[in-house]
Parts: C-alpha cells; sequence; structure tokens
C-alpha cells in the first residue's frame, strides 16, 4: 500500500468525521426548536442546573462549538445575563469530557456497522416525508460519519507513524514542546476532540514504545487539544460580538488555559503511566481519562465562584464608552444569527418592539393633529424608524442563510411581516405629511372630527396590542388560538364600519355642496389612511397564525 494512499484515506477519514459532526449537530439544533431560549432562561437562576444542561446539550450534540456559539447568542440577546454564562461555560468543558466516552468504541472494528448505520439513516431520509423522519435520518447518518471517520484516521494514521522514515522523524521531533503544538494546531484546525485524540492514539502505537511519542508526552499534547478547541471557537466566534459575548468567549479559552496549567505538573509524576498501565497499555482509554480528568476538576472547583469570576472578567475586558443610539439593540451579531434557535427568537423580539415603536408614533401623530400641536419633531423618529425596519430585514435575511429547509418557511413569512410594517411606516409617513398640511393652513378639525379619530384610533391601538400579544405567544413556543385571530377579524370589522360611517358622512356634504369645507378633504384622507393601517394589521394577525402553524 502507497504512502500517497495511506495520506489520501487518513484525510478523506477527517473529513467524514467533519462532516459527520457537522450533519449530526445541525440536525440536533434544527430539533431544539426556536422556543429553546426559554428553557435556558428557566435554568440559568440555577448554577448547577446551567452546568448539568450545557453538559448535556453539548454531549447530546457532540459539538462543543454549536454549545458555545449558542450560549453566546443568548448573552448577546440577554436570555441570560454574563454572569450566568460562566456556569454554562463550564457545564461545555464537563459535556465535551463526557463525550469522549463514545470514544471507548473506537478500535472494535465497527467498519461494517457504521456503515449500515449510514445506509439507514440515508434511506429514511429518501422515504419518508415527515420532517422529524427527516431529520432522524440526517442524526443517523452523521453518526455513523463521525465513527467511520475516526477509524479510518486512526487506522490509517498508525500505518503512515508505522514507517520507518516517518517514524524516525517524528522520533527526532517528538520533544514535550513539540507534541503541545501537534496538539494545539490538530484541534485548532480540526474543531474535533475526537480527530485529535485518534491522531495522538496513532503517535502513541498499539503498545508501550511501538510509536514514535511516550504516553507520557502524549498526555501533554492531549492537554493542549482542550486548549486548541477553545482557541478554534474563540477565533471562530469572537468577531462582531458585544462586550458581553466577547468576555464568555475569552472565558471559554482562559479556563481552558488554567486547566491545562493546573494539570501540566502531572507530567512530572507516575499519573499517566499508572493510568497506561492500569488500561493494560490501551493508549486510547489513558487519554480519555486525561481529558477528562481536565475537563471535569477544573470545572467543578470553579463552579461556586462564577459571580467573582464574571467581576474579574469586567476588569480583564472593561466596557468601551460609546455613543449607541436607541437602535443598536436591533443589530444581532454574528453568534445569534448563526444559531436558528437564538436567531429566530430574536427577530422576533425586534419584530414585536417594532409594531409597539409604530404603535406609539403613530398615536403621538393623531394626538398632535388632534391637539392643533407641531408635528416636525417626529420626523426624525420616522427616519429611525425605517432604518431598524431595513436592520431588522437583513437580520432575517442574514438568518435564512443559516436555516435549514425546514426553517426557511418561518424566515419567509417573517420577512413578509417586516414588509407589512414597512407599509405601515409608509402609511405614518403620510398621515405626518397630512398633520402637517392641517397646522399649515392653521385651519384645525371640527371638535366632533377629532373625536371620530380618536375613536378610530383607539380601536387600532387594540389591534396593535394583540398582534404584539400574538408575537410573545410565538416567543414563548406557545401555539396561537382560533379565538384570538377570530378576536383580530372582529377588531377589523369594527374599525372599517367605523371609518366607512365617517368617510360617509363626509362625502355626503361634498355632495351637496360641490366641494369640502373645514380641512374635510384632510379629515376624509386621514381615515383612508386608517382604513390601510386596519388592513395591514389584520394582515398581520394571518401571518402570526401562519407561523404558529
Amino acid at each position: 500500500m502507497s504512502v500517497l494512499y495511506m495520506v489520501i484515506i487518513a484525510l478523506a477519514g477527517l473529513g467524514i468525521l467533519l462532516y459527520g459532526m457537522s450533519l449530526f449537530s445541525r440536525s440536533f439544533e434544527t430539533v431544539l426548536g426556536s422556543s429553546f431560549g426559554k428553557h435556558f432562561t428557566r435554568v440559568a437562576n440555577s448554577t448547577v442546573r446551567s452546568y448539568l444542561v450545557s453538559s448535556g446539550l453539548t454531549f447530546a450534540t457532540q459539538k462543543a462549538t454549536l454549545a458555545c456559539g449558542m450560549i453566546m447568542g443568548f448573552v448577546d440577546v440577554g436570555t441570560i445575563s454574563q454572569r450566568q454564562s460562566i456556569a454554562f461555560v463550564l457545564g461545555i468543558s464537563f459535556g465535551s469530557a463526557l463525550s469522549m466516552v463514545l470514544m471507548m468504541f473506537e478500535g472494535l472494528n465497527l467498519t461494517l456497522y457504521l456503515s449500515l448505520l449510514c445506509l439507514i439513516g440515508a434511506l429514511i431520509s429518501l422515504f419518508f416525508t415527515s420532517q422529524k423522519a427527516k431529520l432522524l435520518g440526517q442524526a443517523l447518518v452523521g453518526f455513523g460519519m463521525l465513527f467511520l471517520g475516526i477509524e479510518l484516521v486512526g487506522r490509517y494514521s498508525a500505518e503512515i507513524f508505522a514507517l520507518s522514515n516517518v517514524y524516525n522523524f517524528l522520533s527526532s521531533i517528538s520533544s514535550p514542546i513539540v507534541v503541545i503544538v501537534i496538539g494545539l494546531v490538530i484541534s485548532f484546525l480540526t474543531t474535533s476532540t475526537f480527530a485529535s485524540l485518534t491522531v495522538l492514539v496513532a503517535l502513541v502505537g498499539a503498545t508501550a514504545g511501538a510509536g514514535p511519542i511516550s504516553i507520557d508526552t502524549a498526555f501533554l499534547g492531549m492537554l493542549a487539544v482542550g486548549v486548541g478547541c477553545a482557541l478554534s471557537d474563540f477565533v471562530y466566534t469572537i468577531s462582531g460580538q458585544t462586550i458581553e459575548a466577547k468576555r464568555v468567549a475569552t472565558f471559554h479559552l482562559l479556563f481552558r488555559i488554567f486547566s491545562f496549567l493546573i494539570l501540566f505538573w502531572l507530567y512530572f509524576t507516575p499519573f499517566t503511566s499508572a493510568i497506561y498501565n492500569a488500561f493494560n497499555e490501551n493508549a486510547t482509554m489513558t487519554l480519555i481519562v486525561v481529558h477528562m480528568v481536565q475537563m471535569t476538576i477544573p470545572s467543578l472547583i470553579l463552579l461556586p465562584f462564577t459571580k467573582y469570576l464574571s467581576e474579574m472578567m469586567i476588569k480583564i475586558m472593561p466596557a468601551k464608552k460609546s455613543k449607541d443610539d436607541i437602535y443598536s439593540e436591533f443589530s444581532l451579531p454574528d453568534s445569534a444569527v448563526a444559531v436558528f434557535s437564538v436567531g429566530y427568537p430574536s427577530l422576533l423580539k425586534s419584530t414585536k418592539k417594532l409594531l409597539e415603536m409604530m404603535r406609539d408614533l403613530q398615536a403621538q401623530l393623531v394626538t398632535r393633529i388632534v391637539e392643533k400641536k407641531d408635528t416636525r419633531g417626529l420626523s426624525g423618529k420616522l427616519k429611525g424608524l425605517n432604518k431598524v425596519i431595513k436592520i431588522t430585514s437583513n437580520n432575517a435575511i442574514r438568518l435564512s442563510s443559516k436555516a435549514g429547509e425546514s426553517q426557511l418557511p418561518k424566515i419567509n413569512v417573517l420577512l413578509n411581516i417586516l414588509n407589512d410594517i414597512l407599509y405601515l411606516s409608509d402609511r405614518a409617513g403620510i398621515l405626518y405629511s397630512e398633520g402637517s398640511e392641517v397646522l399649515k393652513k392653521t385651519k384645525n378639525l371640527y371638535d366632533k372630527q377629532s373625536k371620530e379619530l380618536i375613536k378610530i384610533f383607539e380601536e387600532i391601538n387594540n389591534l396593535y396590542v394583540l398582534d404584539s400579544d400574538l408575537i410573545e405567544s410565538l416567543m414563548n413556543g406557545e401555539n396561537l388560538e382560533n379565538k384570538v385571530l377570530k378576536s383580530a377579524m372582529e377588531s377589523n370589522k369594527r374599525i372599517f364600519s367605523l371609518c366607512q360611517k365617517v368617510k360617509k358622512s363626509t362625502f355626503s356634504e361634498y355632495r351637496k355642496t360641490g366641494h369640502y369645507s373645514h380641512n374635510n378633504d384632510l379629515f376624509f384622507s386621514i381615515v383612508s389612511i386608517f382604513e390601510d393601517i386596519n388592513a395591514d394589521l389584520v394582515n398581520i394577525s394571518v401571518k402570526l397564525g401562519v407561523l404558529s402553524g
């Protein structure tokens, strides 16, 4: 067997491993659903529960990067606080340690069974139409590919390292520092503890003295793997984040460095050799124990001190003073957009906030028109509102590029709702112009007309509140009841009836005299705007019902 062939197969195995891990974690993320963030909120007040939930998430997804990105996203959007996130980050390390339990099956020649598992998963995805079945199929394919890749990497890496030229070269450079660098580089490039462990085991060899490095030296490489994986998470997630999320990512990296340093001294003791002999010179089991000790013990030591660790991170990374505008909360960071179960609830929250801002702006316009006050001060708010609508729409488009096939319809409906809110903004712009025209002509509305406008807008305001409550229900993962949507339709009928009644009485005067008197033309126009707003709000109600399913 040629060296080139073995290298190609080993690299192919690495690719299969990484893709399987990605496929498995993506399938699991979709299962989590858009309301997953509320579960984090519920457990965040308990340090122990936070630790265990984060551990379980990391173990289930077999991907610490996903868990870290999710926690950063929740911190970014305010689902959990920076202090609460510390326990979650420590839990990631424990979950990573638990994940290594699956590596105990490595070396049992499971290639045939893993290939069958991939085939079964592919057939389920191909022939079943249910979304849950497809996700199950993808998860099985990913899980099978994960360990199939581990087996290929381990087998062919060991054969490559056993070649005399390669063996002699690695033996000549296998100093502790070099092996630490190897562990860092492999784990950083692959973001996989599995892949790194497989390569280190191959370097040690199947029996004592068979490989180019000793088990004691591999111990240092395994400690470095924990740091390398955290470093890759740091690099991949740090850009474009809020200062709180950056502190979370930085703490994750600092904790892994801390765990390396407090266990480094064991290299100078018989610790590793004792474990190696206890497992009958099984390098895989030995390095698994090393990783579990590194990830578990330091995390448990630090768990009671989350408050002080959070304060320490604030001192290390103080917030810079900046002139943040009131619309900065609508700019979702990359970590929130990268994970659907974080980004989607955040978009719903932004949409609810937009509706509330639109309602307040239109209420102020109506009040100023009725009370004969200047409307010019509201033009800046109107422009700012248009700005955040565009920001939120762009966030939805960014999230759609990360969403799975089953999630895209929700994003598309949400984009349609944002277009409806943009139309509401357009109506507010016309309302602003009409109100300015009333003041410009200094022709006040009749008291009766003012009362009619207030009455109609009170009904519109109720419809705004109803739509906001519907979004709140979606954020909480609740299905919208038909009676609630029916209530929106009834409000629509009442508003339309009021508008038609007022317009009919106004137009009847025009038919008698041939012209509008005393600003009746502007009054007629404002009522028409109210009709448009009413119709658009009902459209939003219907689309929210579609989102609820």
